[in-house]
């Protein structure tokens, strides 16, 4: 009888410590701390997206068109690549995220339009391309584990190719170029997801404005350029580090 209430109070204490034990850990499982997304490395990647030029032409010294014409191209399809170097503050659910990004992206955003008439005292043809386009940006933003919304400024570098023509042949007047490889300003923003530790898929709208020039046509008149491009693309970006 003693040796069956020895065994029977080993049985009890056995499964008392049994069950502190493994709520002990359960416990610990509980509210051990979850692994945060890091953002910090060089990072490259493709993207692909939609681009517009929209073109303003200013007769500065009145002596063809008297006005600004402005010429607005269609969406046009882009593509290219960028790489970068993001680091975060730190490893806390919401945090602080800097960097650098180049990218470059290559289009055919081709405009012509016609101004003017017959009966009008001028009457042209206008033809603008938007072929490349660079951005060089610095990156800053917050990041909530795998989410990171940011935005991003720089400078821009823009391949405008383009002629003015004139149609009812104003004196002396023939036609002009309005093309320029041109640097400018770049201002975007998006969000980003990262889906695995190296995968990441991102959403980034940019409004870059080239820098103003002037151009002249054969009898030395001037003309003043401005373009306004908007682009936004969606792009996979892989992290090495």
């Amino acid at each position: 009888m003693t040796q069956f209430k020895f065994a029977a109070s080993l049985i009890i204490c056995t499964s008392l410590l049994s069950s502190s034990a493994f709520a002990h850990i359960s416990y610990k499982d509980e509210v051990a701390p979850k692994s945060v997304y890091n953002w910090t490395g060089f990072y490259a990647g493709l993207n692909a997206g939609a681009v517009q030029n929209t073109m303003n032409i200013t007769d500065t010294e009145a002596t063809t068109f008297y006005a600004t014409i402005q010429q607005v191209s269609n969406p046009a399809f882009t593509g290219g690549f960028q790489l970068g170097y993001r680091r975060q503050l730190d490893l806390t659910q919401a945090s602080g995220v800097y960097g650098i990004e180049f990218s470059a992206d290559f289009a055919n955003d081709t405009s012509n339009k016609e101004y003017g008439s017959s009966f009008a005292l001028y009457q042209l043809s206008s033809k603008n391309e938007l072929q490349d386009l660079c951005l060089l940006q610095l990156i800053g933003g917050i990041a909530a584990d795998r989410s990171l919304l940011f935005m991003a400024a720089g400078m821009s570098w823009a391949n405008i190719s383009g002629n003015v023509t004139s149609l009812n042949g104003v004196p002396f007047f023939n036609s002009f170029n309005v093309g320029k490889k041109v640097l400018g300003a770049a201002l975007g923003g998006g969000i980003e997801y990262a889906f695995t530790d190296k995968i990441s898929a991102r959403i980034k709208v940019d409004f870059i404005k080239p820098g103003i020039y002037t151009t002249k046509n054969n009898v030395d008149n001037s003309y003043q350029i401005t373009n306004s491009i908007t682009q936004g693309t969606f792009a996979i970006n892989y992290k090495f580090a």
